[in-house]
């Protein structure tokens, strides 16, 4: 072998070597960064839980506690809403006045998207609420969804979008105007007549 085919096998060696540990390199990150996904997934979704059932449960006894626990764990849009709406209804002093036990059981929950550091749950939860220790006031079904944000390894709600069954319909898009290639259903009326076409409206579960 000639001292010129042995530097251009050298050469080719080294190129191989280096462009296997940026291969290795970039493999390593990427599988860090789904990592690090993963776990803000389940993180982000245990203290959305969490979070949920201390800000939504309450009694007499721990109600400004429960204020106080929430109010940490609010940052931006959320945390002026929150406050107004506990000083608007005065929570603290009415619950203790009244006797309120508030209930808050998560039925269900699960994020619908994420990243390493923000996160967006959707929480399905009862809320039931007696006065004076005896009387059920109600028993109200809620969806809410909180947009949350890591800050120095805590997570953080942003923003809280309470889901009505007024503004779940008001998000359906509701159309007289079939899709394109869409196929009209017979109409049992019609026999086997050629149905008239007619496009379905969605509609929201309820309660």
């Amino acid at each position: 072998m000639t001292v010129s085919t042995r530097r251009l096998v050298a050469g080719a060696v080294v190129v191989l070597t280096v462009a296997a540990i940026a291969v290795a390199g970039f493999l390593g990150y990427r599988y860090y960064d789904l990592r690090q996904t993963e776990n803000a997934r389940d993180s982000s979704l245990a203290a959305a839980k969490d979070y949920a059932t201390t800000m939504f449960g309450y009694t007499p006894q721990n109600v400004e506690d429960h204020v106080a626990q929430s109010q940490k764990v609010l940052t931006g849009a959320a945390k002026p809403t929150y406050d107004e709406l506990v000083t608007k209804n005065n929570l603290v002093s009415e619950v203790r006045k009244q006797q309120v036990v508030s209930e808050a059981a998560i039925q269900d929950a699960g994020v619908v998207t994420n990243t390493a550091d923000t996160s967006t749950v959707l929480i399905f939860m009862n809320q039931s609420v007696t006065r004076g220790g005896k009387d059920l006031v109600r028993v109200d079904p809620s969806r809410l969804t909180f947009t949350m944000v890591k800050r120095d390894d805590q997570w953080l709600i942003e923003g809280i979008d309470v889901i009505t069954d007024d503004s779940f319909r008001s998000r359906i898009q509701q159309t007289d105007t079939p899709p394109p290639g869409a196929v009209p259903l017979p109409n049992p009326a019609q026999g086997s007549s050629e149905a008239q076409s007619s496009a379905p409206v969605p509609s929201a579960p309820a309660g």
